[in-house]
């Protein structure tokens, strides 16, 4: 018997494996989830809030240059001969405005490299959109403070030349371009500093949809596991539940109690081995209701010849026992010696038979297994003068245990030269067909035949003999039977009198 797999192993390995599954993706999500926050909060942390910084600083340092530039021009114009404390206080304005600027172009120049490293590092579009945008402002800042600058250090020029009035209309043009310059430098922060706040509120956004979906998506798993649960635990427990009744119903004597299930029940196997228990449970039963009426049949074949013998013995004791009627009652007493001796052998040919039903099965080839039969019954057959036919062509080999295999070829073969009729040669036609999926032995003779339908049961009890001229233990047909029920096999039989007898076995 091919070991069976466990279903419910297998079931629950895949049903684990959907659970666990379930929860990888839950955790990939919220993994996927957190880690895309925290890039958008990195970018805040390391793009937008040290570009903040730096416009922050320009715009800083832009005003105190403005202011040097205004200090620069009021000293210029108190600056007269001995007046050292103007002087004094233009040379410092020059130069503070000299060193203001280098810083703002810096500054400048470092908020545009920033920008680039940004683009480079960033994978978001809209941060990407905002740092090209950014990148224009910039660049566009960088030229105008070059110009500004170009400007104002002509009006200084100017101042130090001593061309006050020239200097004073000139810095008119300056002071509107630091005024368009910082104007611009406030509007490039406050542009940044709301697209920054309008990301912080997106990523903020983000983490409340993340924690909704990774809610949503946690109760779903939840919902779907207890459903799996029920669902599993239904299948389990309602072939469990069946199982429990059909055990009641066996044990309250009922042995034909057997549970039917769809073909994809996680519990199929449990059910099957059910069933296969009760069918063993069942034929365990008729053997033992056969094996009683085979001991009254024994019990009665046993009683004739030993009441017999106790007569005949009786007799030898009397008083007046002549020599002839001493030597017929001890042929008598041989004859009846011989059928004591015939029926205790067939007596433990069966109770042989049945030890060695749960033989291990041989991969055999049936027409080696004939041979050895035949072998064994040689001089019966030539006595007879048989004619054995046969075709395995079509099912060769044959898992099946030896002894039994060569149990029911005996019998087969010893009941045909048995019942042959005396007035035609004997014939006997043995082959194998594969019948869906089973191996089928057909065993055909020409013999005296007999009438199937009126004693298909009949012929099957032991000790039964359809022609009272057979000498045999009417036991063949019983232990063939035995066997075959015993492999969950068949046995079919077509016969009329004068015909012959078919036997068609399905042996597994």
């Amino acid at each position: 018997m091919t070991k069976k797999s466990n279903r419910i192993k297998e079931v629950i390995l895949k049903r684990s494996t959907f659970i666990i599954f379930l929860i990888l993706i839950l955790g990939a999500f919220g993994l996927l989830r957190i880690v895309t926050t925290h890039k958008d909060i990195d970018d805040v942390a390391n793009i937008d809030l040290p570009i903040i910084e730096i416009l922050t600083q320009i715009e800083t340092y832009q005003l105190e240059q403005a202011i040097a530039f205004e200090r620069a021009i009021r000293y210029a114009e108190e600056i007269e001969p001995g007046n050292n404390l103007a002087l004094q206080g233009f040379s410092e304005a020059d130069s503070t405005f000299r060193y203001l600027a280098q810083l703002v172009d810096i500054l400048l120049l470092d908020s545009e490299q920033t920008v680039v490293d940004a683009l480079k590092q960033t994978n978001q579009e809209a941060q990407r959109i905002k740092l090209k945008g950014l990148l224009l402002s910039i660049r566009k800042l960088e030229s105008d403070h070059t110009s500004y600058e170009k400007h104002a250090l002509e009006v200084v020029d100017l101042l130090e030349e001593g061309r006050i009035d020239e200097a004073v209309f000139a810095s008119e043009r300056v002071e509107s371009e630091e005024d368009q310059f910082n104007k611009q430098v406030e509007g490039v922060l406050m542009r940044h500093e709301m697209f920054t706040e309008a990301l912080v509120k997106i990523v903020e956004q983000e983490e409340v949809l993340s924690m909704k979906w990774i809610v949503t998506l946690t109760l779903l798993f939840i919902i779907l596991s207890l459903l799996a649960v029920y669902t599993f635990s239904y299948k389990i427990w309602r072939p469990l539940e069946d199982i429990r009744t059909g055990a009641e119903r066996i044990g309250r004597g009922n042995l034909n109690a057997r549970i039917k299930l769809t073909s994809n029940s996680i519990t199929s196997d449990i059910v099957d081995s059910f069933n296969e228990m009760a069918d063993r449970l069942s034929y365990s039963q008729k053997e033992i209701d056969q094996f009683i009426h085979f001991s009254y049949s024994t019990a009665d074949d046993l009683k004739a010849p030993i009441t017999n013998l106790g007569s005949l013995l009786d007799m030898l004791g009397k008083d007046n026992m002549n020599t002839s009627n001493f030597k017929a009652i001890l042929n008598n007493a041989k004859k009846t010696n011989q059928q004591l001796h015939k029926t205790v052998n067939s007596l433990v040919e069966v109770n042989k038979v049945r030890e060695e039903l749960g033989s291990e099965n041989e991969l055999l080839e049936v027409d080696e297994v004939l041979k050895e039969v035949v072998a064994s019954n040689i001089s019966k057959i030539k006595n007879a003068n048989a004619v054995i036919k046969k075709d395995f062509s079509e099912c060769a080999d044959l898992d099946y245990p030896k002894s039994q295999l060569k149990m029911i070829f005996k019998h087969l073969l010893i009941n045909a030269i048995a019942y042959r009729d005396p007035e035609k040669p004997l014939q006997i036609r043995v082959k194998t067909k594969r019948v869906s999926g089973h191996t089928t032995l057909i065993f055909k003779d020409n013999g005296l035949g007999f009438d199937s339908i009126k004693h298909k049961e009949e012929i099957f009890r032991p000790y039964t003999r359809l022609h009272s001229h057979v000498d045999g233990s009417g036991l063949g047909l019983y232990i063939i039977k035995m066997i075959i029920d015993y492999h969950r096999g068949g046995i079919r039989v077509e016969s009329e009198p004068r015909k012959g007898a078919t036997f068609a076995i399905r042996l597994n």
